[in-house]
């Protein structure tokens, strides 16, 4: 087994890559080591190194995935930690999202963008001082893109055979939901939800879906000379939602781009306007002042409403499109050296790490059903060798090598 400082674990490769990679290039800057695994493709490898550190992209619940494959012996000699990917939560997953355990609440350290997620931990026993308040990395990045956007101009619009003067509106979409199979709804209410919004959230972003198709072609077909780019939530393939257009007997415009390439960060860059369901990209476009707005045909359930929503620009109908475009949002907020604060976090974290713990370090796969690393093999064998058959297309977009 390999001594390692810091063992990165990646959900969503969109979401959390471009991060990690840099905090991984920060804490080698000053000596330590860092490998990235996929938390679905790469369970087979976890034991292949004694960590010091690992750091999960979230921490609800120690007897669900990916927590369940450490949590016996690790927790003994390793630091605990979490970034905390989602963190402008609704009111119903303010309940399905908080800590669920003694575990997570007193060994875990929690990464918080701001106070009020700060108190949403404290009031759900997370010990105050292994919350630190730092900012959302994503924010900074964003930044960079864009101020590289016309090299992102240049090589998307050419891959994409794009218009050279076209307008790009982006629509990151979050309707997720609105795929689920009964199962998957089921497991859901086991891990937290409550049963009635479960359903009706599924209801609801089902309806929400439909109407954005007919939205969606209405605005290609009023603005053909732009560009409309639809990326679907990272759980859903392009696939379905080609399905989708044709069970509504829809064709899809020619000015419409569904695609899962490149990162949301490089279409915001590149794009006039960022719409969506309820996606927080919006929230985060504006904050680097994009012009943000959400498609909003029926009126949101009270558990679905998160702080920031009725702060931007919601629309129901393609004719208030033109509302969004006549908007102005040049105001950039909240950013600033936020993933080298971080690092310095993990850095300090770290350097708590007693010489008893590096020896002692390690991970007790008694923990984790063995069908977990079988699963995780066989899921990269597909990937490299049969193109990903009966791997999930949603799934597919997060498969990456192991960075070391």
């Amino acid at each position: 087994m390999i001594i390692i400082d810091f063992l990165f674990l990646v959900e969503h490769e969109d979401r959390e890559m471009s991060t990690v990679k840099r905090l991984k290039d920060e804490l080698e800057k000053i000596g330590c080591t860092c490998v990235i695994l996929s938390t679905e493709f790469h369970a087979h490898l976890f034991n292949r190194f004694k960590v010091k550190n690992i750091v999960f992209p979230y921490a609800i619940d120690d007897s669900t995935w990916p927590i369940r494959a450490f949590k016996i012996e690790a927790f003994k000699y390793s630091n605990f930690i979490t970034l905390n990917w989602e963190q402008l939560l609704s009111k119903a997953n303010q309940d399905f999202k908080k800590p669920k355990s003694s575990f997570i609440q007193n060994h875990f350290y929690h990464l918080a963008w701001d106070e009020s997620f700060k108190k949403f931990l404290e009031n759900n026993n997370v010990k105050a001082e292994h919350i630190k308040v730092i900012g959302n990395p994503l924010h900074d990045l964003l930044l960079e893109d864009l101020n590289n956007t016309s090299v992102y101009e240049e090589k998307l619009r050419t891959e994409f055979k794009l218009k050279k003067n076209s307008d790009v509106y982006f629509f990151p979409m979050n309707y997720g939901w609105a795929f689920f199979s009964d199962n998957k709804i089921k497991a859901k209410i086991k891990m937290g939800y409550q049963p009635d919004i479960a359903y009706e959230y599924r209801e609801y972003s089902q309806r929400c879906l439909n109407s954005f198709l007919y939205f969606i072609t209405d605005l290609c077909n009023e603005n053909s000379q732009n560009t409309f780019v639809v990326r679907p939530h990272p759980s859903i393939s392009i696939e379905q939602y080609i399905e989708r257009f044709k069970n509504q007997g829809l064709k899809l415009p020619d000015n419409l781009l569904l695609t899962k390439k490149y990162t949301i960060k490089e279409w915001i860059a590149i794009s006039k306007v960022i719409g969506s369901s309820w996606s927080t990209s919006v929230w985060d476009a504006q904050k680097i002042g994009k012009i943000g707005f959400l498609y909003t045909p029926f009126k949101r359930p009270e558990w679905l409403e998160t702080f920031w929503n009725p702060l931007v620009i919601n629309i129901s109908e393609s004719n208030e499109f033109e509302k969004v475009l006549n908007s102005q949002n040049n105001e950039v907020s909240g950013v600033g050296e936020v993933v080298q604060s971080i690092s310095s976090w993990l850095f300090d974290i770290h350097s708590g790490h007693s010489k008893e713990k590096i020896i002692k370090s390690g991970v007790s796969f008694e923990a984790m059903n063995y069908s977990y690393r079988i699963r995780a093999q066989l899921r990269v064998f597909s990937m490299e060798k049969l193109k990903g058959m009966g791997v999930g297309k949603g799934l597919q977009r997060d498969y990456f090598l192991p960075i070391k």
